[in-house]
């Protein structure tokens, strides 16, 4: 057998990178790191005097994940719709009841920091009945669907992670145990 072609000849080989690691100049490697250090600083201090730049790194960011996202799915089957979480037929009033005694019972840390905020609570029982409005249609509301119809009936303008939690909540409320579960 010849040392050409030795197996263990192959695990002694560099690869490309190595090879480029090795082969550089490592004041060079210093000064890319500095100029990149510099250029993160002047980055995170323009973000925070400038409310319009953090809104326009944000909206690119979203864009780049969507994109990714949507790269990533290619060739994938298309997922089927969620189905919504089954909500007991309750007006909001009595949604809101149902989760004040609900969170009167339980002895969590959670249970009575919402229990001191009236507005949260509203909210979520306000996102009870937009919920089970939009999930007439038998898919389970999308984020964008609640943002809307929370603006169009109530005139407030929340975060995508603000609905994103409102929705989350509203069925974690709808689970066995909980005020809104249908069962």
């Amino acid at each position: 057998m010849t040392a050409e072609n030795d197996p263990d000849t192959d695990s002694l080989r560099l690869t490309a990178e190595e090879l480029a690691f090795l082969l550089s100049d490592p004041q060079s490697h210093a000064d890319r790191e500095e100029r990149n250090a510099r250029s993160n600083r002047a980055r995170t201090e323009r973000r925070r005097s400038d409310p319009a730049y953090a809104e326009r790194l944000r909206n690119d960011d979203r864009l780049r994940q969507r994109r990714h996202r949507a790269k990533a799915a290619i060739g994938r089957p298309e997922r089927e719709p969620e189905s919504p979480v089954p909500l007991p037929a309750l007006t909001a009033a009595d949604a809101l009841r149902r989760l004040e005694a609900h969170l009167e019972a339980a002895a969590t840390p959670q249970a009575a920091q919402l229990r001191r905020r009236a507005d949260a609570l509203q909210r979520y029982a306000a996102a009870f009945e937009l919920y089970r409005a939009l999930s007439d249609r038998g898919e389970r509301p999308t984020r964008g669907a609640l943002a809307a119809a929370f603006a169009a009936r109530l005139g407030l303008s929340l975060t995508p992670s603000q609905i994103q939690k409102l929705r989350d909540h509203v069925e974690g409320f709808a689970r066995p145990g909980g005020p809104w579960h249908a069962g």
